[in-house]
């Protein structure tokens, strides 16, 4: 449950974000989102965002309120006409295509519901990250990064599969893993 402090444009785009993670958005919470220009709350946790920004703050919310929540530690995807449970860790890439969303692990390949964009902020705190506009990467088998050129990268995974880290994606993993 979060308090907002932001213009009604952004609180509209904030509540929908939230809901999708079941985030209530209350003028009671101990926690206030707090657009950049607006007062701060007294007595109030307060994250103060730019309303560019937003999304990074659903990210955050995502990650540390909701760590402990069940279906962030399993999931299920169906292959094969059967469902399976599986951890996270046990992906080696996330990928968007014109079957849905597909989890890949060693072995198999499994549909999945929801959006990449879900997986990246559900997971950010496992190690997963966006590469590219319709894949994300477990960096736990994330074997070599090898540079390429006009400032992108390869990243051989598992299996020897290699993933092509974007220009626009490229400064975002450098920075995770301080290269």
């Amino acid at each position: 449950m979060v308090q907002l402090l932001c213009s009604s444009k952004v609180s509209e785009k904030l509540t929908q974000e939230l809901s999708k993670y079941q985030i209530e958005v209350n003028k009671d919470s101990d926690v206030a989102l707090v657009e950049q220009g607006y007062e701060l709350p007294s007595e109030k946790i307060c994250i103060v965002f730019d309303a560019i920004e937003y999304m990074d703050v659903v990210k955050l919310l995502v990650s540390g309120i909701r760590e402990d929540m069940h279906m962030m530690h399993r999931f299920t995807g169906l292959s094969e006409n059967k469902f399976a449970v599986m951890e996270p860790l046990d992906v080696l890439y996330v990928e968007a295509g014109p079957d849905g969303i597909m989890a890949y692990t060693k072995s198999n390949r499994y549909s999945i519901k929801e959006t990449l964009q879900y997986y990246e902020n559900i997971w950010a705190v496992k190690g997963f990250i966006r590469i590219n506009k319709s894949q994300l990467v477990n960096l736990l088998h994330v074997k070599e990064i090898i540079p390429w050129f006009n400032s992108r990268y390869v990243l051989r995974i598992d299996n020897d599969i290699e993933l092509e880290v974007s220009k626009m994606f490229s400064k975002k993993l450098r920075n995770t893993l301080k290269l």
